[in-house]
C-alpha cells in the first residue's frame, strides 16, 4: 500500500472511530473559534442555526452556533464523548450518542436547557443516531446481537425506535463494518448507508416497507461512507477516497451517475444541507493524517468555499437546523 493511501485510511479509520487529537488540553472554558471571514461569505449562516462536535474544551461536547447572535454555545458539558448530534425536524430536539457509563447510547434533549435523556439503554455500542423526517422514529447502528469483540471496526446492524420512547428493534439483519451516517429518503421510507469490508463495499439502500436492500453502488476497494443525512428526493451523498483526495458526491437513484460536490483537493467526508439547499456545511480533514476537522461552508452552485470552523479543535459533524429566522 502507498504512503498516500495509508494516510487516508487512518484518517477515515480515525474519523469513523472517534480517535481523538493528541497533545495538551485546552481549558474546560475553550469555546470553538467562528471565522468571522465566513458570516460575510456563507448566506446560510445569517440564517440558520448548526449544531456541530468539537473538542475545543478537550474532550468531544455539542455546541451550537447561533445565527441571530452570530456566536456559539455549548450544548453538553461533561468529560465523555459527545458527538454526531442530529435535529428532530421540527428544530426543538437533538439525537446524539454519549457514553457517561462507557458504552455509546443514544440520547435526545429538549434545546436549549432540557435534559438528555438515555433513549436506547443498553450495554452494546448505539452510534450514530439519524432523525427520521416524519420526526417519529430515530434510527441508528449498534453491535448488539453481533459478534463484534470489542477490537477493529465496530460491527454492527440497523435499529430504530420510535421517538416516543417505544422501542422497535432491529431492522437489517446482516452485520456490516461501517459506522458512518445513516441518511433518510425524504419521504421516511427508505434508509441509505455504507458498507466496508468483506467484499461488499458500498452503498446501499433498504426500503422499510419492504425490507428489501438494493446495492445501489458498488466501491470495491475502498473505504466509502454516507455523506449526508438529508439528501433531496431521488439522491443519496456519499465519500469515497479517490486518489489523495476523499470527496464528497451525489449519486441519481434514477440513473446511476455521481456528480461531485466538493472542490477539487482536499479530504471532505460528512455534509449537511442547509434548509434552502443553497449551502452544505461540510467536514475536511485538516491534514492527510486525520488528525484534525474543520467545518467549512461550500455553495451548492461551487461559488464560494470558506472555513467556518477551522481552529484546530477538531470540529466536525455539523447539522443545519430546521427552518430558520
Amino acid at each position: 500500500m502507498k504512503i498516500k493511501e495509508k494516510q487516508r485510511v487512518v484518517a477515515t479509520f480515525a474519523l469513523l472511530g472517534g480517535c481523538a487529537t493528541s497533545g495538551d488540553l485546552p481549558p474546560d472554558s475553550a469555546i470553538p473559534a467562528l471565522n468571522a471571514e465566513s458570516l460575510q461569505v456563507c448566506d446560510s449562516l445569517r440564517r440558520y442555526d448548526f449544531v456541530f462536535t468539537s473538542s475545543a474544551d478537550g474532550d468531544r461536547d455539542i455546541y451550537q452556533f447561533e445565527a441571530r447572535t452570530a456566536s456559539i454555545r455549548k450544548i453538553t458539558d461533561n468529560d465523555v464523548e459527545d458527538h454526531w448530534p442530529s435535529w428532530s425536524p421540527d428544530g426543538r430536539m437533538i439525537a446524539y450518542q454519549s457514553q457517561p457509563e462507557g458504552n455509546r447510547e443514544i440520547y435526545i434533549r429538549v434545546l436549549p436547557e432540557g435534559v438528555p435523556v438515555n433513549s436506547s439503554q443498553h450495554d452494546e455500542q448505539d452510534l450514530v443516531p439519524s432523525w427520521s423526517p416524519d420526526g417519529q422514529y430515530i434510527v441508528y447502528y449498534s453491535s448488539r446481537d453481533t459478534d463484534w469483540d470489542g477490537a477493529g471496526p465496530i460491527k454492527g446492524q440497523l435499529y430504530v425506535m420510535r421517538v416516543q420512547g417505544s422501542f422497535v428493534g432491529k431492522i437489517q439483519t446482516e452485520q456490516f463494518a461501517s459506522p458512518s451516517m445513516i441518511a433518510w429518503s425524504p419521504d421516511s421510507t427508505s434508509l441509505f448507508y455504507a458498507r466496508y469490508g468483506a467484499g461488499k463495499e458500498g452503498i446501499y439502500q433498504l426500503d422499510l416497507q419492504t425490507g428489501e436492500e438494493t446495492a445501489l453502488l458498488a466501491l470495491q476497494g475502498k473505504y466509502p461512507g454516507v455523506a449526508s443525512t438529508n439528501p433531496a428526493a431521488g439522491t443519496v451523498d456519499y465519500y469515497v477516497n479517490v486518489d489523495n483526495e476523499v470527496v464528497i458526491y451525489q449519486l441519481s437513484l434514477a440513473d446511476g451517475t455521481s456528480r461531485r460536490l466538493t472542490p477539487v483537493g482536499g479530504l471532505h467526508y460528512y455534509a449537511h444541507w442547509s434548509p434552502d439547499r443553497r449551502d452544505l456545511l461540510v467536514t475536511s480533514a485538516q491534514d492527510e493524517t486525520g488528525q484534525a476537522y474543520d467545518i467549512r461552508c461550500i455553495a451548492a452552485d461551487g461559488s464560494y468555499n470558506v472555513a467556518v470552523i477551522d481552529d484546530l479543535s477538531d470540529a466536525r459533524s455539523a447539522a443545519w437546523r430546521p427552518g430558520g429566522l
